[in-house]
C-alpha cells in the first residue's frame, strides 16, 4: 500500500510494500556491523536495483540476487551494502554504499575478456537505482564531511527509501528536501521507525 503523506515542508510517499519492508529489514541489520559511536548515528544502506530494469538481464549474473521469499523469482539485485563508519574516517552509510559499488563497478569495467564487454556505463546503472537507507540521508555534517543526500544528488539515482527521519540529536537534517529538489523521489518505508531509530543509537545511554 502507497500513501502520499505531508510534513511540515516536503511531501514524501509512504509505503508497506514487502519488497521494500524486507530490503530496509536488511538495511537494518547492516547498521549493526555499525562500530559504535557516541557522536553519530548507526546507519545501513543498500544500493537496489530492481528486475524491472533494463540493466537487470545484463548485470544478474554479477550481483547478488535479491527476493523477499526464498525460491521465489528475483525482484532485483543487491548492487552494494554500506553502513556508517565501514570504511575508514567518520563515513555514512550511503556514501560507502555509493564507493563499495563504484570499486566493485570499476573493476568490472576493466576487465578485459569477453563477459565484461557488454557493461553499460554506470551512469546508466545508478538512474535506475534506489538507495535503501534506515535514516535520512545527511543533509550537514559536524565532521564537515560531504553531504549524503548531495552525493546521491550528484550520483543521479532513482530513488531513495528511508525507514525514519534524522533526529534533531546532532543537526537538524534536510536531506529529504535536498533529494526532492534534486529531483529524486523520496519514499518512507512504514513500520520500521522504532527499530531504525534503536540501531541507529546503539550504544547512546
Amino acid at each position: 500500500m502507497v500513501q502520499l503523506e505531508q510534513p511540515e515542508q516536503t511531501r514524501t510517499i509512504s509505503t508497506t510494500d514487502a519488497r521494500d519492508v524486507a530490503i530496509m529489514e536488511h538495511c537494518i541489520e547492516l547498521s549493526y556491523n555499525c562500530e559504535v559511536s557516541p557522536t553519530a548515528f548507526s546507519v545501513g544502506s543498500t544500493l537496489f536495483l530492481p528486475s524491472s530494469s533494463s540493466q537487470f538481464p545484463i548485470l544478474k549474473s554479477r550481483f547478488p540476487l535479491f527476493s523477499k521469499i526464498d525460491g521465489a523469482e528475483p525482484q532485483g539485485l543487491i548492487l552494494a551494502d554500506g553502513w556508517s563508519r565501514q570504511i575508514a574516517g567518520n563515513t555514512h552509510a550511503e556514501a560507502n554504499a555509493l564507493t563499495n559499488f563504484r570499486k566493485v563497478y570499476g573493476e568490472l569495467l576493466e576487465g578485459t575478456d569477453s563477459t565484461t564487454s557488454d557493461l553499460p556505463p554506470i551512469e546508466n546503472v545508478l538512474a535506475d537505482v534506489s538507495c535503501y537507507a534506515t535514516m535520512e540521508p545527511c543533509s550537514v555534517r559536524t565532521s564537515g564531511g560531504p553531504s549524503c543526500a548531495l552525493e546521491l544528488v550528484r550520483s543521479k539515482v532513482n530513488s531513495v527509501y528511508l525507514g525514519v527521519e534524522e533526529p534533531p540529536d546532532f543537526v537538524q537534517c534536510e536531506g529529504v528536501r535536498i533529494l526532492q529538489d534534486g529531483n529524486i523521489e523520496v519514499i518512507r518505508v512504514s513500520g520500521l521507525e522504532e527499530e531504525c531509530l534503536k540501531a541507529a543509537r546503539r550504544g547512546r545511554d
